[in-house]
């Protein structure tokens, strides 16, 4: 079967969460025998300089690569403008909402002779909605969803246009997303909460997991029993410095968590190891300079983080779909304390069993101080934590049940 591979981007082993499970569900594809046209839409911040290079890692892999530019919107003067504007903030069209859109008739002619293709992540469902080829759309959430957490963790200082055009997305965008999700035969969603909001739209939508490399391995367990104990309680926070996810966790942790573990285990008493690429926040430096964070920066290899932490904490109170912090978590059978709202993108996370589940700061600190305490609970809880990934986020498991999907489409 001829597939194509829509995404905004360039799927990549090593990069985010999207670029990863991309690259996964393409080598699934290309292992069960099928052609594969990765049709990419890269956005410009994308196209660094290591573009070359994974286009050419995707080449290798088997796939043949197709980029298809977004054009810009036709140049007006300077009234024109002004009234387009005004227009695109009482009733904004769907291409000022969703840019993309733009590229409809590139990604069209990219598609030609696919007998399916698979449309990733917005930017591609929006190019691909009124495609000839029966298309599986997949998502993690609606785009208002990631725009609505940042608005309230971390505000940008907009000018009284920028509000009222950020105003105009949140009430629009959502909407606009479900009618071009209804056009597909199939959406796939990465979060159980969201695909039953699509369903709720009209939409072909069901709960797909989202596929995860194994990133610590078959021999797992024997190389987490190899670490020497830590001499003192080990507590990793990993993610991107400036992702909503983090600046969400942090909003917890400085000035909930990080005073509680404190009071109860001392200034020296415990490692709070602080893993992820740029600075964070100015308003949480203060709070970070504490004997016990350790702040490191990015790392090229994590694997020895993830399995030298006693604890992973990720008290990430959003709700935009499954985490690649604790999917990653699950991978090296970690001990994983995290927000209940993690549960809206892995409502298999069971208390108790494969993670331990907080609300509070309080709530978290206490579960922090139950599992540093608890070598016991530490190993089961990681044990169920391993057992849910190879149940359900193994590559496997989770991209072979999208490669059946996307097999069933032109039948």
């Amino acid at each position: 079967m001829r597939v194509a591979f829509a995404i905004g981007g360039i799927p990549s082993l090593g990069h985010s969460g999207s670029t990863i499970a991309s690259w996964i569900i393409i080598s699934e594809l290309l292992a069960a025998g099928h052609d594969v046209t990765a049709v990419l839409l890269p956005a410009g911040y994308l196209l660094d300089s290591t573009a070359p290079e994974r286009f050419a890692a995707l080449e290798r892999l088997g796939a043949t690569v197709r980029v298809v530019e977004v054009p810009p919107p036709a140049p007006r003067g300077r009234w024109r403008a002004r009234a387009a504007f005004a227009r695109s903030i009482v009733h904004p069209r769907n291409d000022e909402l969703l840019p993309s859109l733009h590229a409809a008739d590139g990604v069209r002619r990219a598609l030609a002779g696919s007998d399916a293709g698979m449309a990733f992540g917005i930017e591609a469902i929006a190019a691909t909605a009124c495609s000839d080829v029966p298309i599986l759309a997949a998502l993690s959430h609606p785009p208002g969803v990631a725009r609505r957490v940042r608005a309230r963790y971390a505000p940008s200082e907009r000018n009284l246009l920028g509000r009222a055009s950020e105003r105009s997305f949140l009430a629009y965008a959502d909407r606009r997303t479900a009618e071009l999700l209804r056009q597909f035969p199939s959406v796939a969603v990465f979060s159980r909460h969201h695909a039953e909001w699509a369903a709720r739209q009209g939409a072909n939508a069901w709960y797909a997991h989202y596929p995860m490399p194994d990133l610590a391995g078959p021999d797992w367990r024997e190389r987490r029993a190899a670490g020497k104990p830590n001499p003192k309680p080990r507590i990793l926070m990993i993610g991107h410095l400036q992702g909503i996810g983090t600046i969400s966790g942090l909003h917890l942790f400085v000035p909930s968590i990080l005073p509680l573990l404190t009071e109860a285990l001392g200034e020296d008493g415990f490692e709070v190891h602080v893993v992820g690429g740029q600075d964070p926040p100015d308003e949480f430096l203060r709070g970070l300079e504490h004997p016990a964070v350790r702040l490191r920066g990015q790392i090229t290899d994590p694997a020895e983080e993830f399995f030298a932490a006693d604890v992973l904490l990720a008290p990430n109170p959003t709700v935009t779909g499954a985490s690649a912090r604790i999917l990653s978590g699950l991978t090296f059978g970690n001990c994983i304390v995290a927000h209940t709202d993690s549960l809206v993108g892995i409502p298999e996370l069971a208390d108790g069993h494969n993670s331990l589940l907080a609300t509070t700061g309080p709530e978290h600190a206490k579960a922090v101080l139950r599992a540093v305490g608890d070598a016991v609970l530490r190993d089961a809880v990681g044990d169920g934590a391993r057992s849910l990934f190879e149940q359900a986020f193994d590559a496997r498991v989770a991209a072979g049940r999208i490669v059946r999907e996307l097999e069933r489409l032109p039948g």
